[in-house]
């Protein structure tokens, strides 16, 4: 078992966690992205990450994200643009088939399969198609099998203006 961070990982922020959606280059290291919405619900910043303890330096005002440094081992993750078709939500635990019905350049909308939904803590999983991640599991409607997802298009454009 090596103890590299990547995308998919699980981590623990107070009393709820998510996962880590994706590895960015950030500030001369690395740093894990993930639903801000996570850390407004626990009401903290800090995060244990495997056996690592990380805090969140930012969030943008625009959009459900949350970067932390991570300082640990990482691996970088390959993101990429999502199009419409089929597409797997994947975290440590997990994993789940799904498809993508479309999407803009800062959200994907998924279409789940009944019996199979991601359930509490799987905020921030990441949404792969051909090996690249395309954006990270925000919420789900249990009602309609619909999940809404974050593209990495808004990831991408938060690494170019730090």
């Amino acid at each position: 078992m090596d103890n590299v961070i990547r995308s998919g990982d699980q981590f623990i922020a107070g009393r709820s966690g998510g996962v880590v959606g994706a590895i960015i280059p950030w500030r001369g290291g690395f740093a894990g992205v993930a639903p801000a919405h996570i850390f407004h619900q626990a009401k903290t910043r800090d995060l244990r990450l495997g056996g690592v303890s990380c805090r969140v330096s930012y969030i943008p005002d625009d959009a459900d994200l949350a970067f932390f440094p991570v300082p640990a081992p990482c691996q970088r993750t390959a993101l990429g643009r999502p199009h419409p078709g089929r597409a797997e939500l994947v975290n440590a635990r997990h994993s789940i088939d799904c498809r993508v019905s479309d999407s803009s350049w800062s959200i994907v909308y998924v279409i789940l399969p009944p019996g199979d939904l991601p359930g509490p803590g799987d905020s921030g999983s990441p949404l792969v198609q051909e090996g690249r991640v395309v954006g990270l599991l925000l919420s789900i409607n249990m009602h309609t099998c619909r999940g809404t997802v974050l593209s990495a298009e808004m990831i991408e454009r938060e690494i170019q203006a730090r």
